[in-house]
């Protein structure tokens, strides 16, 4: 027994070894730049920064309740986005799921269709939503114009950028909450609801007390996933908007969190302040995470 145990060791220690120097390390090293003032000098040489204790975080602080300092904007903005695309996605996305679940003719394509957002590689499908928005060859706008529609700014307006990588978002992601919601909606007995529906229940009765109860702890996971996946957005904004465009005030209207500690990093090269905004990022995403957890139950519905 114990030869074995020393063989399964040897066996995995290689693929352990990795993962350590894969995952810890760099995690430990950023929480080491976090406290120290790293940063890209002119010509681009990587400097040894001097250890400045909470220094970042005093400056993080400031930047917060400093109206301009972009952090503040950045994380409005990034609970903003959250909220409305988290929305949008189980607004779309659990309704499809029923249609899809229904005696639909031909539901099978429809299936294959609609999966295809969540199929493509993100940044794919980015750059095309991108083309068909742009406000001087897109099809969006040539679209307006052949109606007699003057085009609209889609990507250097503050207002309409928000409704553009709403939009892309939620077209990327909601599959992913239809795919979950299908999945649950298939392992609900079909005489639960035939009964139902004997019994005199309509159908928001039925979905209500039979189809939901069912369906609502994995619906529970995919929200949460999807909520810790929405926070920390980049692609969509980034690829999209750049985090524009900018407010009359000299704030960038798309700003996330994470857009903005990219910023930090590959514009500005402040690699020790980006590294303390993105190890408090982390801690509020953990803590999003075990909140939603304790608050929804879920531990208890997996248990059961």
């Amino acid at each position: 027994m114990i030869k074995r145990n020393v063989a399964l060791i040897l066996l995995l220690a290689p693929a352990l070894a990795l993962i350590i120097l894969v995952n810890t390390y760099p995690l430990i090293y950023g929480i080491y730049l976090a406290f120290t003032d790293t940063a890209t000098t002119v010509t681009g040489k990587w400097p040894l920064g001097e250890f400045v204790g909470p220094n970042n975080f005093a400056r993080l602080y400031d930047d917060l309740i400093n109206p301009l300092g972009g952090f503040r904007d950045a994380l409005s903005n990034t609970i903003l986005f959250t909220i409305v695309n988290v929305s949008l996605q189980l607004i779309s996305g659990v309704p499809i799921a029923l249609l899809m679940n229904s005696r639909l003719r031909g539901r099978v394509i429809y299936r294959t269709l609609i999966i295809i957002p969540w199929a493509v590689p993100g940044y794919v499908s980015i750059l095309a939503w991108r083309n068909l928005f742009s406000e001087s060859y897109g099809f969006i706008n040539q679209f307006l114009i052949a109606i007699g529609i003057q085009p609209m700014r889609w990507l250097t307006d503050p207002n309409l950028a928000w409704v553009t990588i709403n939009t892309v978002n939620t077209w990327l992601a909601y599959p992913f909450i239809m795919t979950v919601t299908l999945g649950a909606l298939q392992s609900i007995p079909k005489d639960l609801y035939e009964q139902a529906m004997i019994d005199g229940a309509n159908s928001w009765q039925a979905f209500r007390y039979v189809v939901f109860p069912f369906i609502r702890p994995a619906l529970t996971v995919a929200t949460i996933l999807t909520t810790i996946t929405t926070f920390q957005q980049y692609g969509v904004v980034w690829l999209m908007t750049g985090g524009g465009p900018t407010r009359p005030d000299g704030t960038l209207a798309t700003e996330t969190l994470v857009t903005y500690g990219y910023r930090r990093i590959y514009v500005f090269g402040e690699y020790g302040y980006a590294a303390s905004f993105l190890l408090f990022l982390s801690i509020i995403i953990i803590a999003v995470t075990i909140l939603s957890i304790r608050y929804t139950g879920l531990l208890r519905e997996v248990r059961r």
